[in-house]
């Protein structure tokens, strides 16, 4: 599914970019397009169906209603072809037959802070920079200022009628932000890798999504250059109908995920569908490992030093051996030696308790430090691996985590799910636990969402490098954290083991790349 639903992104940026006007094309370019798109919607709504045990019919009804729509604007009077004078050079490889104008060059005698990354939307804008760290941050978001963070977000849709322009460290022109970029027409440059570092709030800058390149300062002649581009393809009847088209396609309606707003019955575009389908087929995917034919598989016990009870089911290249015994050195899966790593770099059962706080070592040795014995009350794990992707329910004492995760070369395919809660305290304690928990993967660019002591958080489309960066870091804080509810007395204790995490475990040096 997830190569299906890349590749329909990747199409719909394509067809999005076309309309930015510096690209020629013809009524080939168009029905090659849509004819992939109408083979590979249904694949996609079909492997929902699958996976979700037959749910989400109405899918395929929202489908045929837009595929009928498009249907009815090709029946229209096109053009086949179009002439354009003016400065062109042809693209190589699958859009050969598509034309780019050519773009200004970048200007000298300016200070360019960036000159990477991938160009989302197209524009040139500037304003003084507002740098988004956190959630909380967009409550004070100005009118007109340039939004730089470290990876592009489902929230940033809050601001998106404020902010002049986006730059990120992190991110893909596939993404669903980046499509809503493109709605807005706001300028948005991705994955530069320095933006934050280079980049601070108030700094004046000229964002030229043209041509890739963030200036210093107020550069008037790029504005004016960009500005003064004729768009000599837009008048077209081929123009116009792509335009008509991609009506059907490209808008996304389903921007929040309420459970009042996010329903199948409410989706009206290809992107709705693709949308849904992935939002909710992950969730589908991390329930997989809790379901009773799962644990009565095949599955083999994993033995590590450290008192866990974890089986493994291999889906496909997940363990280099059926054997009914298995080790570290036998996992091939690489979110899933990611994880393991963090949590064998721990020592168990845990972190004691600030004695500068005050608390006897009674209550620590209790606590904290309970005898083995008391693991064996401990339920089953059970990991369902392959070579890139890991579903790990992880089960220690009272409460329950569940890791998912995907690690490839293919940025738009990488991910990282988790899911917490329970535990063995009082809710006050569990509730400070979970925002302890919750800092930190905020720290580590997670968008998390907390309700009590439940806790769901999420990040999306990092290199492979950088989820296996944070899958060790997620090991850690499993094993961090797993009793620090017992001891949550009061808030000063969340601000203490937040600290000393940080720089116990180096969070601020793996927080992105």
């Amino acid at each position: 599914m997830l190569s299906e639903t890349n590749a329909v992104r990747v199409i719909m940026a394509d067809m999005e970019e076309k309309l930015s006007g510096d690209y020629l094309f013809d009524m080939h370019y168009i029905r090659s397009n849509l004819n992939i798109l109408s083979n590979k919607m249904p694949i996609i709504i079909d492997s929902l169906y699958e996976i979700s045990d037959g749910k989400y019919l109405e899918l395929y009804d929202v489908f045929k209603r837009a595929d009928s729509e498009i249907q009815e604007i090709l029946t229209k009077k096109r053009e086949t072809g179009s002439v354009i004078k003016g400065k062109i050079s042809m693209i190589n490889g699958k859009d050969a037959n598509v034309c780019k104008v050519m773009s200004p060059a970048p200007l000298k005698g300016q200070k360019v802070l960036i000159d990477s990354g991938v160009i989302a939307c197209k524009g040139v804008s500037t304003g003084n920079a507002f740098l988004v760290n956190k959630e909380d941050d967009l409550n004070n978001f100005p009118d007109r200022a340039i939004l730089v963070a470290r990876h592009i977000s489902p929230k940033f849709a809050t601001v998106m009628n404020k902010a002049v322009a986006i730059v990120t460290d992190a991110g893909s022109a596939t993404e669903y932000m980046a499509s809503l970029a493109r709605d807005f027409h706001v300028p948005t440059i991705l994955n530069t890798k320095t933006a934050t570092k280079l980049i601070t709030s108030g700094m004046e800058i000229t964002v030229d999504a043209v041509n890739g390149n963030v200036y210093e300062g107020r550069v008037d002649k790029i504005i004016e250059l960009v500005q003064k581009r004729e768009n000599l393809f837009k008048n077209t009847r081929v123009f116009k109908i792509l335009e008509e088209v991609l009506k059907k396609i490209v808008p996304l309606n389903l921007i929040y995920l309420r459970v009042d707003t996010f329903k199948p019955e409410l989706c009206k575009t290809f992107h709705d569908i693709t949308h849904f389908v992935n939002e909710v087929s992950l969730d589908e995917m991390f329930k997989i490992s809790n379901r009773p034919d799962v644990k009565e598989g095949k599955a083999v016990r994993l033995v590590l030093k450290i008192p866990l009870k974890i089986y493994i089911i291999d889906l496909n290249g997940g363990i280099e051996t059926a054997a009914k015994r298995i080790t570290a050195n036998n996992i091939c899966s690489i979110p899933m030696n990611a994880f393991l790593k963090g949590m064998m770099s721990m020592k168990w059962p845990g972190p004691k308790p600030k004695t500068a706080l005050g608390f006897a070592s009674v209550v620590a040795d209790i606590a904290i430090e309970p005898s083995l014995s008391r693991y064996r009350g401990w339920g089953k794990s059970f990991a369902l691996l392959s070579g890139e992707y890991m579903n790990f329910s992880i089960r220690l004492g009272y409460h329950l985590t569940t890791v998912e995760a995907y690690a490839g070369d293919n940025i738009d395919h990488n991910y990282i799910r988790l899911h917490f809660k329970g535990g063995g305290a009082s809710i006050e304690r569990r509730i400070r636990r979970t925002r302890l928990i919750k800092e930190i993967l905020e720290k580590l660019d997670f968008e998390v969402d907390r309700i009590g002591d439940m806790l769901n958080a999420r990040i999306t489309r990092y290199q492979r490098s950088a989820i296996e960066e944070k899958l060790s870091i997620l090991g850690r804080l499993t094993v961090y954290t797993k009793q620090l509810d017992m001891i949550m007395f009061s808030d000063a204790f969340v601000d203490c083991y937040l600290q000393e995490f940080m720089k116990d475990y180096s969070l601020i040096e793996a927080k992105s790349h």
